[in-house]
């Protein structure tokens, strides 16, 4: 017999119809689903300069789909332009660089609509606030940080994620900038959580009703291993006060119980029953990181203008309060496959789904209570977004980001972790160092190390801005691995690499889904990528 849970789903007789634009977005439907889906078509995304990592960055969000992109970029296209970015070619050569990207990008997918603006950086800083409201997401790539500091600032008090792109040659940076990201759907391994140790009456009922030693061989060998554990359990805490095994000495034992209710060589169940035995007896508690968002100052404390996340959080908060929660999360009502005839599956799947409901239920009506506290609709906050807070309520994540000032002017314990990186062999912190190094001599000169034919001069200026931000961070001397970087960023004189682009593109539009559809857990905060030693690190600076 096939496990239940694999072939045994009821199936319609009617055909599901698939829509066309379900046929073209099927990969990534698995992904996210639907809701996932639906945030990116409604996401307005802006890239600042049509550079070649920032072209392959949009590539890679128009194909799956995004419903806008706007390109900012004053330059007009060059030859040295079209070499390096694949969405520009010789007829570009003259014209806006943004127009041709965004042409070319629109190409792609005629779903997400694509628009340009000309807009010199020195006009950034004349922007009314408000300019920025209109997109989901800013990109910005090698934009000076005069320029840049202002906008991450705007952009910070209005919770618009910066995403900050840089590729000199064989390296890449990747920055995520965000006040706060907070995810409900973080693709946890499992959701299974089964209770086993607090059964519920239903439960109980289900498993105690069994009466094994009158069943025949066959459905002896398909009693769920969930009902054997709680028999079993049962037996083992009548015979020991009421404890259940805890000891690694008593959790064998309780195995060698198990298995003396084996009848035949089919015993599967019982394989299963005995290989979750670590799992059944371990007590249900909440984890630490939901325990900590639960009691976060942002759900216990809400306001008008609270999120919806942070609302659901003080409901489930609330629930675990409650007498009907026993002290737990909301139960996901996920089940396992395992061997088991059909019906005994059925109603399991059942009485777990029944427990899911009563719970999401009563979180459910006191969201409803939150809302109207708040003076807001009572149905702001769907049942099915209830459901997933729900679901997922023992994997919630917050992220709580640094701001590019932050990162600027680092405190002594960041200053220190970077000094112990840049000692450590072939760090890429180094590569790091030598990204800041060359920001400040693009600000100072105007131009890009190693544009000159005198670049033993830029390297030695490179070399001593590196110094200076070492010493900003209380280190006395720039070590030979980064001025062996110091070097390569000379070598390449700001230029891109297609290759390079192309690959900070794909990480960099990964980490831009995971914010506009706030699934998945995005990294924190700062990725550097060496093309050279092909090795990459992340690090939250």
């Amino acid at each position: 017999m096939q496990k239940a849970g694999e072939t045994d789903v009821p199936r319609s007789a009617t055909p599901h119809v698939v829509s066309a634009r379900d046929r073209k977005y099927d990969r990534q439907l698995r992904l996210w689903a639907a809701n996932g889906q639906a945030a990116l078509e409604e996401a307005h995304v802006v890239l600042l300069t049509a550079s070649a990592a920032g072209a392959e960055t949009l590539k890679n969000l128009v194909l799956p789909g995004t419903g806008s992109f706007t390109v900012v970029d004053d330059k007009l296209t060059t030859e040295e332009d079209v070499d390096v970015n694949f969405f520009l070619d010789e007829s570009s050569i003259g014209h806006p660089r943004a127009a041709k990207v965004a042409e070319f990008l629109q190409e792609l997918n005629t779903d997400s609509v694509g628009r340009f603006e000309s807009l010199t950086l020195s006009e950034f800083d004349k922007l009314d606030p408000s300019y920025w409201e209109k997109y989901s997401l800013v990109v910005a790539h090698q934009i000076r940080p005069s320029v840049l500091l202002p906008i991450s600032k705007v952009l910070w008090d209005k919770k618009i994620p910066l995403v900050i792109i840089n590729s000199i040659g064989f390296y890449a940076r990747l920055r995520i900038v965000t006040p706060e990201h907070t995810v409900v759907e973080s693709h946890p391994e499992s959701t299974v959580d089964l209770r086993l140790d607090c059964p519920w009456p239903e439960l109980e009922r289900f498993a105690f009703g069994i009466e094994l030693d009158g069943l025949s061989e066959m459905d002896h060998a398909h009693v769920p291993y969930l009902a054997l554990l709680l028999i079993y359990l049962k037996q083992w805490k009548d015979a020991h006060g009421g404890s259940p095994p805890s000891t690694y000495a008593e959790k064998k034992e309780f195995k060698a119980l198990i298995k003396t209710g084996v009848r035949s060589s089919d015993a599967e169940n019982f394989d299963e029953a005995i290989n979750t035995v670590w799992r059944a007896t371990q007590a249900t508690t909440i984890p630490s990181n939901s325990q900590a968002i639960l009691n976060d100052d942002r759900a216990q404390n809400l306001s008008p203008s609270t999120s919806k996340f942070w609302i659901l959080a003080r409901a489930i908060s609330d629930f675990t309060k409650s007498p009907s929660s026993g002290g737990h999360l909301p139960l996901s009502g996920t089940l396992p496959d395992m061997k088991a005839d059909t019906t005994s599956y059925i109603k399991l799947q059942s009485i777990y789904r029944s427990k899911a409901l009563e719970d999401r239920d009563w979180v459910a009506s006191r969201v409803s209570e939150l809302l109207l506290s708040l003076g807001r609709p009572a149905d702001a906050i769907s049942s099915d977004e209830v459901d997933t807070f729900c679901k997922f309520s023992r994997n919630l994540v917050v992220f709580d980001g640094r701001s590019l000032e932050e990162e600027y002017t680092p405190s002594t314990a960041r200053a220190k972790k970077i000094l112990q990186e840049l000692e450590e062999e072939n760090s890429l912190m180094s590569v790091y160092v030598g990204f800041r190094a060359v920001e400040v001599f693009e600000e100072r000169e105007k131009r890009y190390p190693g544009t000159v034919e005198e670049v033993d001069e830029d390297e030695k200026v490179l070399k001593e801005i590196a110094l200076e931000i070492v010493g900003s961070l209380g280190g006395t001397e720039v070590n030979e691995r980064t001025a062996s970087v110091l070097k390569e960023f000379v070598r390449y004189g700001g230029g891109e690499l297609h290759n390079i682009s192309s690959l900070l593109g794909g990480i960099a539009a990964q980490e831009i889904v995971k914010l506009i559809t706030r699934q998945y857990v995005p990294m924190t905060n700062t990725t550097i990528f060496d093309g050279i030693q092909s090795s990459s690190a992340v690090w939250e600076l």
